[in-house]
């Protein structure tokens, strides 16, 4: 196909895939599910080649309903490992910069300190089970390709944990949120701008050890606190007419099909040492909140 190559993003109508199009315009083309089924490698070839030619290629598409996981293991597994590591093959045939995103959840309960790039993975469920064979699927397609662990990822305007808890805050006189689960919310904005470094930068790209890096906002806070803050800005952004209060509750108390992991944190040392700098969350929550307003 002829014409100037661009970058392909796959799940270009989820979070990332939505922010990473806003930020390339014309420099970018987009797969959804309705270009393609990509469990089926036929059609995600197909759609690849009809989206080409290609500068470089974004997997953002993933099965991320953690609790439906459990029962929709095949599935889980063909979005997040064989349609990553066929994506990887097609960028790899081509020798272009191929970027795949993967999750926290690819790690246990931490024990007070940050999950490093190399430290040994033990996925707690079938979300994180099948992330990880996505991220092995990668390196054995495509040895130069690029894993991007993420963590909580929230931009307002899709169906994300901020835009969840602001519906619940206009409805409801309380919500119960888990106080012993620990993270760090990531703007999809700042995570698209920092992937795109990675592909149109081969210095900075090629630095990366191991063909791994994790990339999250800011400190680290559990589920229930950051519920607090987000019900705080939304009513000083005007969304909420009021606060309501949030009770802890421990997972424990919490009825779910899949286990999560407590104090799951990232350990983003390399990227800041590489200048890849998301930002607080703290600084883009209120612009995630207003995306809500609008």
């Amino acid at each position: 196909m002829n014409g100037t190559p661009r970058t392909i993003v796959l799940g270009a109508a989820g979070q990332v895939g939505s922010a990473l199009m806003a930020q390339l315009g014309d420099a970018g083309v987009g797969i959804t599910r309705r270009e393609a089924n990509i469990t089926v490698r036929s059609e995600l070839v197909s759609a690849l080649n009809n989206a080409g030619p290609a500068c470089a290629l974004i997997n953002a598409a993933a099965y991320i309903n953690v609790e439906r996981a459990e029962s929709e293991r095949d599935l889980a597994f063909a979005v997040n490992g064989d349609a990553a590591g066929w994506a990887a093959a097609w960028a790899a045939e081509r020798s272009i910069p191929f970027v795949h995103y993967s999750t926290d959840y690819v790690f246990p309960s931490g024990n007070g300190k940050p999950w490093r790039e190399g430290d040994q993975t033990e996925p707690l469920n079938a979300y994180g089970e099948s992330k990880r064979a996505g991220e092995i699927a990668v390196w054995e397609a495509y040895p130069r390709g690029l894993v991007v662990r993420t963590s909580w990822v929230y931009g307002g305007n899709s169906n994300d944990f901020v835009r969840k808890v602001l519906q619940l805050a206009a409805t409801k006189s309380s919500l119960s949120m888990v106080a012993d689960q620990c993270g760090s919310p990531t703007f999809a904005p700042a995570l698209a701008q920092a992937t795109l470094r990675l592909t149109q930068d081969a210095d900075l790209a090629s630095s990366i050890a191991g063909g791994i890096i994790h990339l999250a906002s800011g400190r680290a806070i559990s589920r229930a606190e950051f519920a607090r803050t987000i019900i705080d800005v939304g009513v000083a952004e005007g969304v909420l007419r009021g606060a309501v209060p949030v009770i802890d509750i421990s997972s424990d108390a919490y009825i779910s099909a899949a286990q999560r992991p407590l104090h799951c944190v990232l350990d983003c040392a390399q990227s800041v040492a590489l200048g890849l700098h998301l930002g607080s969350w703290e600084e883009s929550l209120p612009i995630a909140v207003r995306a809500v307003r609008s």
